[in-house]
């Protein structure tokens, strides 16, 4: 993902409809660019303190808001990367007693 990939991106991240595969991408372009990381929390900052500051919220940290909206994307993106990889192995597995059914039905 590229800068400008990743600040279109943006809305979407901060409104939490990225789907799997671009959040990995977008976290990872996060963590790799500083302009991109500015970036993201001055946009951040201006729509969801916004949404703060109409419900009169005077002790919200922005900051501490940001990386536990990263945090918790982290752990959806490795929760998604360990039940795709639990789908191939249950597929793998599936398909190696399907082979052996067929050659003890055969055999």
């Amino acid at each position: 993902m590229n800068c400008r990939e990743f600040e279109s991106y943006i809305p979407a991240f901060i409104d939490k409809k990225l789907d799997f595969k671009t959040m990995e991408e977008f976290r990872e372009h996060y963590e790799s660019c500083n302009e991109c990381r500015e970036e993201l929390s001055i946009q951040f900052l201006v729509s969801v303190g916004i949404r703060h500051l109409d419900n009169d919220d005077d002790d919200f940290d922005l900051d501490a808001e940001l990386k536990k909206r990263m945090a918790s994307n982290e752990k959806q993106i490795e929760r998604h990367r360990i039940y795709r990889q639990s789908q191939r192995y249950i597929i793998t597995f599936g398909c190696f007693l399907l082979g052996l059914l067929l050659i003890w039905h055969l055999g």
